[in-house]
C-alpha cells in the first residue's frame, strides 16, 4: 500500500513538474525593480492558480521574479524545491506605507527566517486590492543543472505567520 501510495506521488510530481516547465532565454536587460509590473517586464508571465507570476533571467546572470495577488496580505515565491520543504523563500507585504520583507527557509511544512540574504534588489506594493513583489537574485544561486523548482503563495494577513490562501508551483528551466 505504501509503495503505490509513494508511486503514485511520484508520478503526481512528474506529471505537474513536466507539464509546468517553462523555458527562460537570457535577456539583455532585466525589469526595473519598484513593486509596478507592466506588460512587457518579463520575459515569461501567465497566471498560476490566480496569482500573476513574472520571470527574467539576464544576460547579466540576475534572475527577476515577480508574483501579484488579489490580498492585502503577504505574497512569497521559493525557490529551490517545488515544495516548501528545502526552498529558499521570500515573503512580503505593504501596510501603512510600510514594505515589510523577511527571507525564510521552508522546513517541513513550516519555514524559519535565515540570516544571509540572497536578494540584490526588491519591492512590494499593494495598490488597487492587488499585492505585488519584485526582487532579483543571483541565478547561479538557484539554478541547478539548468533547472529550478519554484512555489508561490499568497495570504490574507499581513504577517509572515498564517496559512496560505492559495500556492502554485513551476519549473523554470534554462
Amino acid at each position: 500500500m505504501i509503495r503505490k501510495l509513494l508511486v503514485a506521488a511520484i508520478l503526481g510530481v512528474a506529471l505537474v513538474t513536466s507539464a509546468l516547465a517553462v523555458p527562460l532565454s537570457p535577456l539583455d536587460s532585466s525589469p526595473k525593480v519598484d513593486g509596478i509590473v507592466v506588460q512587457g517586464d518579463y520575459a515569461y508571465y501567465a497566471d498560476l492558480n490566480g496569482m500573476d507570476f513574472g520571470a527574467s533571467l539576464g544576460k547579466d546572470g540576475i534572475l527577476s521574479l515577480a508574483i501579484k495577488a488579489p490580498t492585502a496580505g503577504w505574497v512569497a515565491i521559493g525557490l529551490g524545491s517545488g515544495f516548501m520543504d528545502g526552498s529558499w523563500m521570500l515573503m512580503a507585504f505593504e501596510k501603512g506605507g510600510r514594505q515589510e520583507f523577511s527571507e525564510q527557509l521552508g522546513i517541513s511544512h513550516f519555514h524559519q527566517r535565515v540570516k544571509e540574504t540572497k536578494i540584490l534588489a526588491k519591492a512590494v506594493r499593494f495598490e488597487g486590492g492587488m499585492t505585488t513583489l519584485e526582487f532579483q537574485v543571483k541565478a547561479t544561486e538557484f539554478l541547478k543543472d539548468g533547472r529550478l523548482p519554484i512555489i508561490l503563495a499568497y495570504g490574507r494577513s499581513a504577517d509572515f505567520v498564517s496559512y496560505h490562501q492559495r500556492h502554485a508551483t513551476t519549473l523554470l528551466t534554462y
